[in-house]
Order: structure tokens, then sequence, then C-alpha cells
């Protein structure tokens, strides 16, 4: 049963975080970039602080390290990753922006080797991230030669996101917190929403002050499933299962994602785009070869 489970939540996790980019597709018709991520945040800390109350959690900070956690969370994990993460895309395409999500566990690994000297890489390790930059170079520019254009740019802007999500999970792990996941969801949650509604009309988004169903719809699937309901399924996961486990999950998310992009938006899956992604794969593979050569252990495939 436990193992059944487990299954149906990474399936579950899969779903919900690969349909964060359709989902979004649909948001940006009617909303601005940062507007639509602040919005989503809106929802998710709303409910994420109703949660934590609820549950009795100590959700007050009491120390220097619960500052930086949230200041980690809101600035470089809500606002600086997934805002500027929605900007990247309204540039390119649902399913582009799905594939560079699988750049994610690869530059916290990155990460990790630089910040925190217990995850040192070996020299195989170091092959693994180099060939997962080939990757995402391939997915960049495919044709080799690199021509400005607004598409480019909306590529390079995801790159971003991805190195911003990745040092802020190094950085939250590295600071010692007495908050709960939970809690430091809500509090980056919080804070984000925030400065997203500061700097949206700063950086001088607009918007006509129409909701209509569709994009309202939209907001309230990435408030409460996307965000809500996943990181409380990842968590969760986190406490049953190998942190490895679940992180190979964040490559079945680009796929349901492309399957998604492509029937809806009829957006195309190129050579280069499932190319680089496999080069991505490719590169963690090699990188977690001790986990994988563990896992299949585990289950009997290897002595």
């Amino acid at each position: 049963m436990s193992s059944y489970r487990d299954a149906r939540d990474l399936g579950l996790l899969s779903l919900l975080w690969g349909t964060i980019f359709p989902a979004t597709e649909i948001g940006l018709s009617m909303f601005p970039p940062l507007l639509l991520m602040a919005l989503r945040f809106d929802v998710a800390s709303l409910i994420m602080i109703g949660y934590v109350v609820l549950q009795s959690e100590v959700w007050w900070p009491r120390s220097r390290g619960d500052v930086l956690t949230i200041a980690a969370g809101g600035v470089l994990w809500t606002v600086i990753g997934n805002g500027v993460w929605y900007i990247g895309q309204d540039l390119t395409t649902s399913v582009f922006s799905a594939m560079m999500s699988s750049l994610v566990p690869v530059l916290t690994a990155g990460f990790s080797w630089i910040l925190l000297p217990s995850e040192r890489l070996r020299p195989l390790s170091i092959a693994g991230l180099g060939i997962g930059f080939v990757g995402v170079m391939v997915m960049l520019v495919p044709s080799g030669e690199i021509t400005f254009a607004e598409s480019l740019l909306g590529k390079a802007i995801l790159v971003g996101g991805a190195g911003s999500i990745s040092l802020s999970s190094v950085l939250i792990r590295y600071v010692d917190t007495s908050f709960s996941s939970s809690v430091q969801t809500a509090w980056s949650a919080a804070l984000g929403a925030v400065l997203l509604h500061v700097l949206s009309p700063l950086l001088g988004e607009t918007w006509s002050g129409e909701v209509p169903l569709m994009a309202g719809v939209a907001v309230a699937y990435l408030g409460i499933l996307s965000t809500v309901v996943a990181y409380l399924l990842y968590f969760s996961l986190l406490q049953r299962r190998p942190s490895f486990e679940v992180t190979l999950m964040m490559y079945l998310a680009p796929v349901v994602a492309a399957i998604f992009g492509w029937l809806l938006f009829s957006e195309p899956v190129t050579p280069s785009m499932v190319g680089g992604f496999l080069l991505v794969v490719g590169g963690f593979a090699l990188m977690k070869r001790q986990d994988i050569r563990a896992e299949l252990a585990r289950f009997g495939v290897i002595g």
C-alpha cells in the first residue's frame, strides 16, 4: 500500500508541476508576468499561512537564520527565480520553459559543490555538470550561431531563473533555521508576493482590470494546486522516499508540460529541445551515478 501511495503521489506531483507551464501560458494571455506571479503567490501564501496556524507550528522568525531563510526564499526563489521565469516564458514557449526546468537539479548540485564542503563533486560528477551545460547550450542556440532576438533573451532569462531557484535551495539548506518546510514556504510566498506587487508597476506592467474566466481559473490552479498542494506533496514525499527519487520527478514534469503544450497550443517540440534535454538528464545521471546504483541494487536490478 505504501509503494502504491508513493507512486501515486509522485505521478500526481509530476502532473501538477508539469501543468504549471501551460497554466502559466493561459495566465500570461491576460496578466503581465510579474503580476501573474504575484497573484499566484497571493493565493498560495494565504492558504499556507492558514495551514501553519491551524497546525500550531512555530511561525514567527526567532533567529538570524530564520530571517535569512525568509529572504532567500522570498527574494531568490519567489521573485528572481519564479518571477523572472515568467518573464522568460512570456518571450518563449511553455514547452521550452518546461525543458529548461530540467537544469535546476544540475545547478543545485553545482552550487552545493561550491558552497557546501560536505558535497564536493568528484571528477566524473564535474564532467556530468559540464554535459548538463552543453545540453543547455544545445537548447539555447540550436543552430550554433548566436542571433540576438526576443526568443534568445527569453531563453537566457530562464537560465537565470533556474540558477536563482537552485541557489536559493542550497542557501536554505546551508542556513540553520528553526522553521519547518511548510512555514518556510508560507513566508517565502508571502514576502515574494508583496515584492512582486511592488515591482510590477515599477517595471511598467499594466493590466486592464479584466479577469476572464480562464485567466481566473489559471491563477487559482497555479496558486492552489501547483503551489500549495504540490509543495505539501513534495515535502511529504521527502519524508517517505529518498531525495534522489523525488528529484527524478523533476524530469517527468517537462514531459507532461510538452504533451499539454502541444495539445493546447500546438507548440512544437524540436529535435534540439529533445537532444538538449537528454544531455541535461544524462549529465544529472552521471553526477548522481552512486545514487542510481544504490537504487538499482535496492530493487534487485544489480547485485
